[in-house]
């Protein structure tokens, strides 16, 4: 496996032969003289290894280190050190350097720890690819779209652009919006997830921004927005196609300035945010018709991420049903052994209009009305077991419409009964009771 090493070195002598001995070894070798170009190098090479000298000019090593550590955190780094700097090392250590090396070099210990550094550079980001195919069910497949779906993930995670997520409802955008995280140096740090598309136009500026009280009727105490819930971590805004008019310049501001500015306030508050958004729209033709402001569009398009829809991978049809299969008689307490041959070829004919919800949704029936382990086409149809009978439908739905509707409002209203109880018109013994129902703490609330 070819390995590869950037070489961070003002001195052109000795940064040549550090290169010309590691490509004895079998790296590819890229160097540069001063930090500020590794920075800029960085993002489109991908090195295995970064070996950086600490006396550098206008930025040293150890400041390097730190700002490889905060974008890139495992990308691992070597410090090369004059003799008598064992205290530059030991710091160097204590910032998150793999290993130092001191000079004059022995390029021998060079070459072996560089490709200890890649190997374990490498095993990492094996790992992290099996994280992003693990995390979701709607990402797991062979078909090449989702191969290079969870390639590009992979890639584009470890960086901070910002990327919008394109593809059909249903594909599964949150999941790959997690998978960014999951796999991101962000991964220790909030996701926060908001649909665009579901909070009513009044609301959501004060949602994504926050309030100071009093900033409109009904603030009867101050709020911190999505952006700021989601500092040091990463905010995913679902269906940004949706996103009102009023608030586009708002969302392109924060981007430029990196500070939101609450509802009623004029004090900016710098926030660090990563943002991951997603449509099912074409952004192009909304800038076209003027709905949507073309230097937004732009800088949310940095990096396009497309989620085929399941009918262009049909291959993976079955390996999606069998895993779902299995995840939800788990979930239900029941036991799934197999699935019919008949049906699995049933699934991968259908058009799959609502994409691998659908499928999920499907299969969730199946195994519900399961009674010997094995999925089975119903003999009157797929339709009876889509249709379940009328009451337990019923019951079904306004179940999942209360645990909803409550999260939102309880959300909304940080905790506090009384403005829930006003803003849904229900009782404090009603809502109680459908808390209790529902398995909801009102304490989970309070910093939403």
């Amino acid at each position: 496996m070819t390995f590869r090493a950037l070489v961070v070195e003002d001195d052109q002598a000795a940064s040549r032969v550090i290169a010309l001995n590691l490509v004895r070894e079998g790296f590819e070798v890229r160097s540069v003289e001063n930090a500020a170009e590794a920075l800029r190098f960085l993002p489109e090479a991908h090195p295995d290894v970064v070996l950086t000298d600490y006396l550098m000019p206008d930025m040293n090593g150890l400041e390097l280190l730190s700002k490889i550590r905060r974008e890139w955190p495992q990308l691992p780094v070597i410090m090369m050190t004059g003799q008598g700097d064992e205290r530059l090392a030991v710091q160097a250590m204590k910032e998150g350097a793999f290993t130092y090396l001191s000079k004059p070099l022995d390029y021998d210990e060079l070459a072996l720890m560089c490709r200890r550094a890649a190997e374990m550079h490498s095993l990492r980001c094996q790992l992290e690819r099996a994280d992003v195919l693990e995390l979701g069910h709607g990402l797991v497949g062979e078909a090449p779209a989702i191969r290079q779906l969870r390639r590009l993930i992979a890639d584009v995670a470890p960086t901070p652009v910002t990327v919008l997520i394109r593809g059909e409802t249903g594909t599964g955008k949150e999941v790959v919006a997690r998978a960014i995280h999951a796999a991101s140096g962000r991964a220790s740090e909030t996701f926060v997830a908001i649909n665009c598309s579901a909070i009513p136009e009044s609301l959501l500026e004060a949602e994504l921004f926050g309030h100071e009280r009093g900033a409109f009727t009904g603030a009867n105490r101050r709020r911190v927005g999505r952006f700021l819930t989601a500092a040091g971590g990463t905010l995913f805004l679902d269906e940004v196609g949706d996103l009102p008019a009023s608030l586009q310049p708002k969302l392109l501001r924060v981007l430029e300035e990196r500070a939101v500015t609450p509802l009623g306030s004029d004090k900016p508050i710098p926030v660090d945010v990563r943002l991951v958004t997603a449509t099912h729209q074409p952004l192009e033709q909304l800038v076209e018709n003027g709905r949507f402001r073309q230097d937004l569009f732009y800088r949310l398009n940095v990096v396009p991420l497309h989620i085929p829809p399941l009918r262009e991978r049909r291959e993976d049809i079955a390996r999606l049903a069998s895993r779902f299969a299995g995840r939800i008689a788990t979930r239900h307490g029941k036991s799934i052994r197999d699935l019919a041959p008949e049906l699995v070829e049933w699934l991968k004919i259908q058009e799959w209009e609502g994409n691998v919800r659908e499928l999920e949704n499907i299969i969730e029936r199946l195994v519900i009305f399961s009674t010997d382990g094995v999925l089975r086409l119903p003999d009157d149809g797929i339709e009876s077991a889509i249709l379940p009978p009328y009451r337990q439908e019923k019951e079904r739905i306004l179940d999942s419409f209360e645990m909803e509707y409550l999260k939102t409002a309880l959300r909304l209203a940080r905790g506090r009964l009384a403005d829930a109880s006003e803003r849904t018109g229900l009782s404090a013994r009603q809502l109680y009771n459908l808390m209790k129902k529902h398995g909801l703490d009102k304490e989970e609330f309070f910093l939403s």
